[in-house]
């Protein structure tokens, strides 16, 4: 087969833009990274774009939800979801599947709760896993047959993807505590929302705030551990390898240290964090622990349009703000982490531009930009395709 060259003005290579290289291509192989043998062209070549944390089935509520604080957006979530058709939210996934491939992304960790995830990103050519959301609390008294329910929604939805399904608790508010006992010690790959807000601390330490209320209100009394939800989770199992917890704004150096210790991954949805005014994560402590953070768009619903650049933007705004800043580059390295998936998908290699890998590649289309700080401050999807 006749290679391809590919011969941008610059190559992001490890959060880095690298001037004056090519790339050749071999039947989706990189065969070898070399100085310009000819005129390079008005692009950029980056790997490609990894969504960290995903509802895609939340598209059709884009623009729709009016409340601006987490509790209250999640129950008018609630509300919206037991009015939407089956048929328009299988649209509605399918297209926010479509949308991100155009924006760069290749690989997905997807929350499900509706049937439609394996198909919609298999109609995008999107690679991922998809994680089967678990919710109990309503149901505790008979949480096997719950439980059963939500397998069997998995099963048929493997049957599409061909690929393991992973039964994975939404939140530990929302989950029953057996349950979540058995999710610890059972080994599987799990995606946790955790510390999203300051409620599940004052949940777990005293059993106060809202989610105590909304338990109560349910006809559950909550024995206070006088811990926070990590070191609650950590007591339960869930701190562990193939472990991935979602958001972790409300974390301090104790949870930071515990996390790293447990091999958790982390996924960072800043512009979600933001509009529902969540606590700022302490993202460089993450890092220098040396925790694996992916970036993640999280849902339409809150994060709005689909754009990893202004995620990154997000990203990088929120640490300048709380006075512990992240470079570019690493925020890059964030938004391009395939390692922040291996908790799910064990056999995939880094994404890196060098001789001797299958890196699925995107094309920036931005002419005049001379470091990473400018694609991220200028770039958009519409610039964005795929080698």
């Amino acid at each position: 087969m006749v290679p391809m060259i590919l011969r941008p003005y610059g190559l992001v290579i490890d959060g880095r833009l690298e001037k004056g290289l090519e790339v050749l291509v071999r039947d989706g192989l990189i065969e070898e990274v070399r100085p310009h043998t000819g005129n390079p062209e008005p692009y950029v070549v980056s790997p490609a774009f990894v969504n960290a944390h995903s509802h895609l089935e939340y598209r059709g509520m884009q623009g729709k939800l009016k409340s601006q604080e987490y509790w209250a957006w999640l129950q008018e979530i609630t509300e919206w979801k037991q009015n939407e058709s089956a048929v328009r939210v299988r649209q509605e996934t399918i297209a926010a599947a479509h949308e991100n491939k155009k924006a760069g992304i290749g690989l997905i960790a997807e929350h499900s709760d509706r049937p439609f995830a394996a198909t919609a990103l298999l109609s995008a050519g999107i690679r991922g896993a998809i994680f089967q959301e678990t919710i109990t609390f309503f149901e505790r008294e008979k949480r096997l047959e719950k439980i059963e329910s939500i397998r069997r929604k998995a099963m048929d939805q493997a049957k599409i993807w061909r690929q393991p399904i992973f039964l994975s608790p939404h939140a530990y508010f929302t989950v029953d505590e057996q349950t979540l006992r058995d999710f610890g010690c059972g080994g599987e790959p799990i995606s946790i929302h955790v510390a999203e807000t300051v409620y599940e601390s004052q949940l777990t330490r005293e059993a106060a705030g809202p989610m105590a209320a909304f338990r109560r209100k349910a006809g559950y009394e909550d024995v206070p551990t006088g811990k926070s939800v990590v070191q609650t989770l950590a007591e339960m199992g869930m701190v562990r390898p193939g472990s991935q917890f979602v958001h972790c704004c409300d974390v301090d150096a104790h949870d930071i240290a515990l996390m790293a210790r447990g091999q958790v991954s982390v996924a960072h949805c800043p512009r979600s964090n933001i509009r529902l005014k969540s606590p700022a994560a302490p993202i460089r402590e993450m890092l220098e622990a040396g925790i694996q953070v992916g970036l993640g768009m999280d849902s339409p619903a809150s994060s709005g349009q689909i754009d990893m650049f202004d995620e990154m933007r997000a990203a990088l705004r929120v640490s300048q703000e709380r006075g512990k800043p992240l470079a570019a580059d690493e925020v890059w390295r964030m938004a391009t982490n395939a390692a922040a998936m291996k908790f799910a998908i064990p056999q995939l290699e880094p994404w890196r531009i060098e001789p001797g890998r299958r890196t699925p590649m995107i094309r920036i289309n931005l002419a005049s930009a001379s470091t990473v700080d400018d694609l991220i401050r200028i770039g958009n999807p519409t610039k964005v395709g795929w080698v």
